[in-house]
């Protein structure tokens, strides 16, 4: 059975439509410390019709340092793990028996994996892609049809979400003290 694809309507993935090719629509939107850049809370809005109204499904506290699902708050840092000094994959666990194995691939296909502990795919979030001759590509969303649980969905599409803006953050962060030393 093929992957479900999600479009994002925009490169803000924190600030963006989520369409799915079942008529379903999820919503981001982030909340900002107010006379500062700084995140508070990202929502991810339920899936709905296109047009109707919905609330927040799940929430990324970014000043807390939590992620909410289904009314359930539990702290980034117990839900995440790195193991290896020179590892990128990153370990999620929201349930005591699940792993989720989460790895960025720059270098072909800027694409975020969350693998199932038994090593199958769950889902890929293909980053903004930027080209020299067209149009940027918009980030595109593949989840699997073995995730059938809401709950589930929700916890990887924060666990995607905050990887990758935590990625784009440390990249921002080196291009500025890279920049910082060349205009010394």
């Amino acid at each position: 059975m093929p992957f479900t694809t999600f479009t994002f309507d925009c490169p803000k993935i924190l600030k963006s439509n989520i369409h799915c090719e079942d008529d379903l629509e999820y919503t981001t939107s982030t909340v900002n410390q107010p006379s500062s850049r700084s995140r508070q809370t990202t929502s991810l809005g339920a899936p709905r019709p296109p047009g109707t109204p919905n609330g927040p499904a799940a929430i990324i506290d970014w000043a807390q340092g939590t992620f909410e699902v289904a009314g359930r708050t539990r702290r980034i840092d117990e839900l995440c793990a790195k193991r290896g000094t020179f590892s990128s994959t990153r370990y999620w666990s929201w349930f005591t028996a699940e792993e989720y194995r989460v790895k960025y691939e720059a270098e072909t296909a800027h694409t975020w994996t969350v693998y199932a502990y038994d090593g199958t795919v769950l889902a890929m979030l293909t980053t903004r892609i930027h080209h020299f001759f067209h149009d940027d590509s918009l980030p595109l969303l593949r989840i699997s049809p073995s995730v059938t649980d809401d709950r589930e969905l929700q916890f990887i599409l924060l666990i995607l979400l905050y990887s990758e803006t935590k990625r784009r953050d440390r990249s921002l962060k080196k291009r500025m003290a890279n920049f910082a030393k060349l205009s010394c």
